[in-house]
């Protein structure tokens, strides 16, 4: 087999779908070419990592539908999201999960609800804040003998 013909043949070889003969012969080039071999090597990992990316993607999607469902489950038509919908999804608001019809639904609620806008404003802040904290000069001496020292 020349490796014109072992490239034309990888498809089929991964689908599962050559003869046995064809098969032997294909496996036989691939043992003893090193230049085929790392193709189809390249060949093999592109498709795993194409099948990767479309489980990530999937599980993606899942989740979106998963948080849109929550929403929908909180109001009825016609109704806004409750203040206790909104306080139990707001780590979901804050990590970008929602798409724009979910921000939608907070932006409305925010409209006409003092409370939570003052909730999630409090909230944006403290994420935003850059507090810079003191550490006592002894405390990596007291963590040192806390872990590694106390082993010793």
């Amino acid at each position: 087999m020349d490796c014109a013909s072992f490239e034309d043949l990888i498809s089929e070889y991964l689908d599962c779908s050559m003869a046995r003969p064809e098969r032997r012969i294909f496996c036989e080039h691939l043992l003893a070419c090193r230049p085929c071999h790392q193709l189809f090597n390249d060949v093999r990992e592109a498709i795993d990592t194409c099948h990767d990316l479309k489980v990530s993607q999937m599980h993606e999607i899942a989740v979106f539908t998963e948080v849109e469902q929550k929403i929908i489950n909180a109001t009825t038509v016609g109704e806004m999201l409750s203040c206790r919908a909104l306080d139990a999804l707001i780590s979901d608001y804050f990590d970008g999960v929602f798409e724009s019809s979910g921000e939608t639904i907070f932006a409305e609620h925010f409209d006409v609800c003092d409370g939570c806008r003052r909730l999630v404003d409090g909230v944006r802040e403290s994420i935003d804040e850059q507090e810079a904290m003191e550490v006592p000069d002894d405390l990596y001496d007291r963590i040192f003998a806390a872990t590694v020292g106390a082993r010793r």
